[in-house]
């Protein structure tokens, strides 16, 4: 498959969705509705993952559903084998340090893997004010793996040291956090431009690989922090012809997880083309069923 079979979410997506599997006693917590992070999810429990147990919107055990702004969480809630309240989901799953995977995003993300959701520039005085991590805290510190993905790597977004801490996965190193009753885990950062891995505290990232078309210096140019460098890096692996039809034709037909990608100008119109897409969808369906 070339280049230009698929966009570089795709390609974003499937290599997230490599991170998922079936642990025994883990399972995958969805979290609020972040469009490329539920793709890359669906993915996996359709492609590779088949027996990975799915958590959303308080709903466990739930099946592939389509990405929709407005269908989501009913989807969810319909195809799911159990519910837990709030409070259960977050004794059980996220401090009892059984969740496998989650996807964050946020504003920054510093050399020792912490995560900025809060403010950019002074916090008493931000330049700009955050919504604020909400559960990220405790997902990038308790689960067993921590995806960090951004729509753009840059220096304002890859910096040496985050504005604010909103949380931060610590320790990395897997004999430390075994030792504390931690999951083990590195961290992964996921961008338009490479994939790099962070394993030790004491260690930078690495650059994992760098997605085709992309050079070494233009990652290390990029990235506001130290890289280590290994003498021949990978070329990250493509999505397959299968992973990208899935995508387009049975888990995101409406294109939601592009909205990471758009500029907020940009996707206010986006979103409202999107939402009359869904209802006319919707409507067609209420029509079908009518005429049954």
């Amino acid at each position: 498959m070339t280049a230009d079979r698929y966009e570089i979410h795709e390609l974003m997506i499937a290599r997230i969705a490599e991170e998922m599997t079936a642990e025994g006693e883990h399972i995958v917590l969805m979290g609020s509705f972040t469009p490329l992070a539920y793709a890359a999810y669906m993915l996996g429990k359709l492609t590779h993952a088949r027996d990975a147990w799915l958590a959303g919107y308080n709903a466990v055990g739930i099946g592939p559903v389509q990405l929709s702004f407005t269908g989501s969480e009913a989807a969810a809630y319909r195809s799911a084998t159990s519910t837990a309240s709030f409070n259960q989901n977050g004794w059980i799953f996220h401090l009892g340090t059984r969740g496998l995977l989650e996807c964050v995003s946020s504003a920054q993300i510093g050399a020792d893997g912490a995560i900025n959701l809060s403010a950019i520039g002074d916090y008493d005085a931000p330049k700009v004010r955050l919504p604020g991590g909400a559960g990220a805290p405790e997902v990038v510190q308790n689960y067993r793996r921590m995806v960090a993905y951004f729509t753009r790597h840059d220096r304002r977004t890859l910096v040496e040291a985050v504005d604010f801490a909103t949380g931060r996965r610590t320790p990395i190193g897997a004999a430390a956090r075994e030792e504390l009753g931690l999951c083990p885990g590195a961290v992964l950062i996921v961008t338009p431009l490479a994939v790099l891995r962070k394993d030790e505290d004491e260690q930078p990232f690495e650059l994992e690989s760098v997605h085709p078309g992309v050079d070494v210096e233009t990652v290390v140019e990029n990235t506001g922090f130290e890289l280590a460098v290994p003498d021949d890096v990978p070329v990250t692996g493509e999505p397959s012809a299968r992973q990208v039809e899935l995508l387009r034709e049975r888990i995101d037909p409406f294109q939601t997880a592009r909205f990471d990608f758009l500029t907020g100008e940009e996707r206010l119109g986006y979103l409202e083309d999107l939402l009359a897409r869904e209802w006319d969808r919707a409507e067609a369906l209420v029509e079908q069923a009518a005429a049954r």
